[in-house]
């Protein structure tokens, strides 16, 4: 520094350390590997920046050659600092310009339009008359007679900053969370470009030095303290999904699983929230391992005075891109719920058992009078026996249905072509003049919840007992198509009447009744399997009924749709 004054010297110093402090904050920050919305483009503001504060050291240190180049390079950076926040702040806020054509079109052309104006202004002099020697203080080169262009891509950086500014504050604004940390980012990065205002309009002690890097130095300084503030907070992304008048409760978790927010509704059902901000979820529910092992709702008991009350809870992983930021909590209130179905199980379960006690005694004292009943008796104790029969059956029938509908295992791994198989050899059996024949490649599994076996009983079985053939036959088909596999049981009897079709869409009325309880069972169990029941005409002139289920690769195959531990 041979040759410095005291203020170059002093200048030096502090450019120095802003331009470290700087770089510092980006290797920070990158060797971090923070997965939040924006860090990337962040890190990039930085390393601008510093480079910036050492091009202005360079400048005082270097010689005229190296200087004059580093004047002229003083208008593309800050062009390239407004076109990085701005890109920051659409990233952060959650905001998609950064990804419209357009808008990259437009960096790149204005960009390369910008460097061949430079390389060009000796000739058309629109950007600066020159650059000249200026001994103001201490020796420094400086723009003279500064043009349209220059002032036009200074505005035009000035325009991008706003809007990026707009996006920040606009945030803010509509939030209830914590954004100081934002906001002094939003402060810090105004400052480079309003003390830049001062090196533009030629109103500094030293007249024509870029001052910028003062504002960078401060603009290190708040995003330090914004970092400490937890700047890269999960919450900016979540909340564009956790609606603040939602009737549903919902709650954010970081990838600590700690709670970063909640909203009015899910203060109301876990008041625990309010004294348990930034602790993990562990410490206002019990036993949390389960919810963080699959997607489908799963509920729990919170202690409210004398009685408990029952929630819904269901977990949704927050990402952004190939980063696991969090999870979405969504609470629904089921308590009613849950005791409706306390009260239908108590129901169910002394009407099975006394239907089960009384129809074995109607059946036993059958058995009794046969013995000595003459042949038209018989028929009418057949008859009785038939009737008692049916309804043991179709009581074992809405026994399945509850369990489908509300005490069902969640879907898994079922091995298709084997219970296929089973059915079909099971009905040839038992119906010998039925011809039955079961149509699966081998090795076919998908994700079935509880009751496919039954479901395919129930129509197998149909499908004989209502065709009036001698020599009924039934087709079990299943194929293959990507991530189905579809199922069809196919028959060459009368079909399955529309009445009976329509009471599966519209539900019974007083003038409709449902012959049985058989297709409720099966439409059900495709209900719960996410997919539809469709009736069609089959080859044969009689019924084909289709559905679809979600295929498994293998009978190990983890919920896809889980959102496992992070």
């Amino acid at each position: 520094m041979v040759g410095l004054t005291p203020v170059e010297i002093a200048l030096v110093a502090f450019f120095s350390l802003s331009g470290l402090a700087l770089a510092g904050l980006a290797l920070y920050l990158r060797a971090s590997q923070l997965p939040n919305r924006g860090i990337r483009s962040f890190i990039s503001l930085l390393v601008l920046m510093a480079v910036w504060s050492f091009s202005a050291v360079a400048k005082l240190t270097m010689p005229p050659v190296v200087e004059r180049f580093l004047v002229t390079l003083e208008l593309p950076m800050g062009v390239a600092f407004a076109f990085l926040f701005l890109v920051f702040a659409s990233q952060y806020t959650g905001r998609h310009w950064h990804r419209q054509r357009p808008f990259t079109a437009y960096i790149v052309v204005s960009m390369l339009a910008l460097a061949v104006g430079l390389l060009t202004n000796p000739i058309h002099g629109l950007f600066w008359d020159r650059i000249a020697l200026s001994t103001a203080v201490f020796p420094h080169y400086v723009h003279e007679g500064v043009g349209p262009l220059y002032f036009l891509y200074v505005g035009l950086a000035y325009c991008h900053f706003a809007a990026g500014v707009y996006a920040l504050v606009n945030l803010h604004l509509r939030s209830r969370y914590n954004t100081t940390p934002m906001m002094l980012v939003t402060f810090g990065a105004s400052l480079p470009l309003l003390v830049n205002l001062v090196s533009v309009f030629d109103r500094a002690p030293i007249p024509g030095l870029d001052y910028t890097p003062v504002g960078l130095a401060i603009f290190g300084l708040a995003t330090t303290v914004s970092m400490q503030l937890d700047l890269f907070d999960i919450i900016p992304v979540a909340r564009d999904t956790a609606v603040e008048q939602s009737s549903e409760g919902m709650i954010i978790l970081d990838s600590k699983r700690r709670v970063r927010d909640y909203n009015p509704t899910a203060a109301s059902l876990l008041p625990a929230l309010s004294t348990h901000r930034g602790d993990q979820i562990d410490t206002v529910v019990d036993d949390t391992t389960d919810l963080f092992d699959t997607t489908t709702p799963t509920r729990i008991a919170v202690a409210d005075g004398e009685e408990a009350t029952y929630l819904s809870v269901q977990l949704s992983p927050i990402t952004d891109g190939p980063h696991h930021l969090g999870w979405t909590v969504v609470l629904s209130d089921v308590t009613e719920q849950q005791r409706r179905e306390r009260h239908l199980q108590l129901v169910s379960r002394v009407l099975r058992h006394n239907m089960a006690n009384r129809i074995n005694i109607i059946m036993g004292h059958v058995e009794l009078l046969g013995d000595a009943a003459d042949e038209t008796e018989r028929t009418h104790l057949d008859a009785i026996d038939a009737s008692a029969t049916d309804i043991i059956e179709t009581s074992g029938k809405l026994r399945t249905i509850q369990e489908i509908v509300t005490g069902g295992r969640p879907a898994r791994p079922t091995d298709v072509t084997r219970t296929v198989e089973a059915v079909g050899t099971r009905y040839a059996d038992r119906y010998p003049d039925a011809a039955v024949t079961a149509d699966c490649p081998d090795g076919v599994f998908a994700r079935c919840p509880t009751g496919f076996q039954a479901a395919l009983d129930n129509l197998v079985e149909n499908a004989i007992q209502h065709n009036p053939d001698s020599a009924p036959s039934v087709t079990v088909t299943v194929t293959e198509d990507g991530p189905l596999v579809h199922v069809a049981v196919a028959d060459d009897g009368p079909g399955i009447p529309e009445t009976e079709r329509r009471i599966l869409e519209d539900g019974e009325t007083p003038l409709q009744h449902s012959a049985g309880v058989g297709l409720w069972l099966v439409y059900c169990f495709v209900e719960q399997a996410g997919h539809e029941l469709t009736f069609e005409p089959s080859a044969a002139g009689g019924s084909e009924v289709r559905f679809a289920l979600d295929r498994a690769s293998s009978p190990f195959e983890t919920d896809p749709n889980a959102s496992g531990r992070y």
